[in-house]
């Protein structure tokens, strides 16, 4: 039994019969047609090779993309398992202090939206045990067995183990926190190591589509190839590589966001942000009619800095969304030494939680005491105690105050011990914390990293395109006969037209570039979306500022010798 094989879609709770008619025979469908569009296009109109064979990509990718579906699914119901262990064994340890038995424990677990994909595994535990009747041991062994976390595989057989052999279930889960919680930070630093890893490899990425982008740049010239197919196959390469970047951290790294549900409040952090995105898109507005209508008609700025100053305003936004999370992280500090105290309180004086909080209220909780407060008096009117902890949670808008906070409004509704809850939360939630220092202190360093590839990308596009731009002047203004007899064999001149397009092209790649590496910022930390909008205007100040530098110093090594540079060139072909 023990060696069984599990079918990946037993690990993906996939229905054999589901999946082949709602996801691979679909898929199939859809590619088999574009296969043949596809074909009869490339028939009857003349398409050049690339885009044929990119034409031909999609329902290729698409047949993969079912091809695999199961094992993505089952990679994702893996990492959300992984990701909410520590809220399960927190949640798990702490109920088991109350009277309640193993079985109705179980279902409530089981019912718990906030447990994720846990709850789901944990009803088939309970259906087995009520349902099949089969011991509980008996049911964590054969759920270890089929789930595709083997975190969570190991903690159901150590626990089948410690009920056949009749441990004390508090007194084990209370040794197991260690384990779970060890067992949790090797998979959270073991996704951070592979975001440094993916550091080296966004590197080589970003390399080689800066490579590509240049040659779209001197291609043409040399080669003679369509400006415009050329610079969409440059930035169908950008999106690509970017976009495949964006996915690989958003399915890669753990779930662990820091903004909290608004819960249907208005919360007023949410409040000052869509403000900020007010003002920010409204400045953006102003700043582009001030440009046209003022400042272009008496000064002449280069077009990636226009872009940059018009994009300017959004970065308040950003700024504010920073100092929210900023605020965020302080309360989540000061969470740990709240929850220590209210409950030793509770335990020692057998006071309510009123009274407890009340006195609570006169301490110093940091950033935390002004939320102390507005709890204890919406609590003291005794009209909703639920509504009354969703005001606390939206107020300090902390995803992990939220969740720990409903362990221990729960907990202590069942009759959970005070002391024990208290003491688990805010040993896991200082966990939880230091876990989190180390992920920022990760991403601090792949921002500066993405910093560097932006204006190495920047000034490499801008130096290929200023090489093609001095050519492209240099044979235009040589003697005419000599153009005819030497140069259309050999160069292909582009025109103001072409050289114009390309400037938008290189515009195009460096919003697409800031917009996206700024996602996959906020991506890896875990924060407000929003948030993205600063690293977007500092990455297009970068980009900018490379493309002039890149420009500016390769136009003067390109005019070095002056006007004889053309005589030189002419010289050359003629010795040719």
């Amino acid at each position: 039994m023990a060696d069984e094989k599990i079918s990946i879609f037993t690990k993906a709770d996939l229905n054999m019969e589901t999946y082949i008619k709602k996801i691979l025979l679909p898929y199939l469908g859809i590619s088999a047609v574009l296969f043949v569009i596809t074909g009869v296009v490339s028939r009857i109109f003349a398409l050049s090779t690339g885009l044929r064979a990119l034409m031909f990509m999609v329902p290729l990718v698409l047949m993969i993309y079912a091809a695999i579906y199961p094992y993505i699914v089952a990679d994702a119901k893996k990492i959300s398992i992984n990701s909410k262990m520590p809220y399960f064994i927190t949640y798990f340890a702490v109920l088991s202090t109350s009277e309640m038995g193993r079985s109705d424990l179980i279902r409530i677990l089981a019912k718990d939206p906030k447990l994720g994909a846990i709850a789901s595994e944990l009803k088939k535990v309970h259906t087995i045990v009520n349902k099949l009747h089969l011991s509980m041991p008996e049911a964590f062994r054969f759920l270890a067995r089929r789930t595709p976390s083997q975190m969570f595989a190991d903690f159901l057989d150590r626990l089948a183990y410690s009920l056949d052999s009749g441990v004390d279930l508090k007194e084990y889960l209370f040794q197991e926190q260690q384990t779970v919680m060890d067992d949790y930070q090797t998979f959270y630093e073991g996704a951070l190591y592979d975001l440094d890893i993916f550091k080296e490899i966004y590197e080589s990425i970003i390399i080689s589509v800066v490579f590509i982008a240049s040659f779209v740049i001197i291609g043409p010239i040399i080669t003679g190839m369509d400006l415009g197919k050329m610079g969409l196959y440059a930035v169908a390469m950008t999106l690509a590589a970017e976009i495949g970047i964006l996915l690989v951290v958003k399915f890669r790294m753990p779930e662990d966001p820091i903004w909290a549900d608004s819960r249907g409040i208005k919360d007023p952090r949410r409040e000052r942000i869509k403000r900020a995105a007010i003002y920010s898109f409204l400045g953006a507005a102003i700043t582009g009619l001030v440009y046209y209508l003022v400042i272009r008609p008496r000064f002449s700025i280069p077009e990636p800095f226009v872009v940059a100053i018009i994009l300017t305003p959004l970065y308040y936004l950003g700024k504010v969304v920073d100092r929210e999370e900023h605020s965020i992280f302080r309360k989540d500090e000061n969470f740990p030494a709240f929850i220590r105290s209210l409950s030793s309180s509770l335990a020692a004086s057998g006071a309510s939680l009123v009274l407890v909080l009340k006195y609570l209220s006169a301490h110093d909780f940091g950033s935390l005491t002004d939320d102390i407060k507005a709890l204890y008096r919406r609590l003291s009117i005794r009209v909703d105690r639920d509504r009354a902890w969703d005001f606390f949670i939206a107020g300090t808008g902390s995803w992990l105050i939220g969740i720990f906070s409903e362990i221990f409004r729960e907990s202590l509704r069942m009759g959970a011990e005070p002391d024990y809850v208290g003491l688990i939360i805010s040993r896991n939630f200082e966990r939880l914390v230091r876990l989190r220092r180390k992920r920022q202190q990760s991403i601090a360093s792949f921002i500066g990293i993405i910093y560097g590839l932006t204006g190495a990308f920047a000034f490499s596009l801008a130096a290929s395109f200023q090489v093609a731009a001095s050519i492209s002047q240099m044979f235009s203004q040589m003697n005419l006969n000599l153009a005819n007899s030497y140069i259309g064999n050999l160069i292909h001149v582009i025109p103001p037209s072409g050289m114009a397009f390309l400037v938008y092209i290189m515009l195009v790649l460096m919003v697409l570039h800031s917009l996206l590496a700024s996602m996959v910022i906020k991506l890896a930390d875990g924060g407000h979306m929003l948030g993205a909008s600063r690293y977007f205007v500092i990455l297009v100040w970068i980009f900018a500022a490379g493309m002039y530098l890149g420009q500016s110093l390769m136009a003067k090594m390109m005019n070095l010798g002056g006007g004889g540079t053309t005589e030189l060139v002419a010289y050359l072909l003629g010795v040719v």
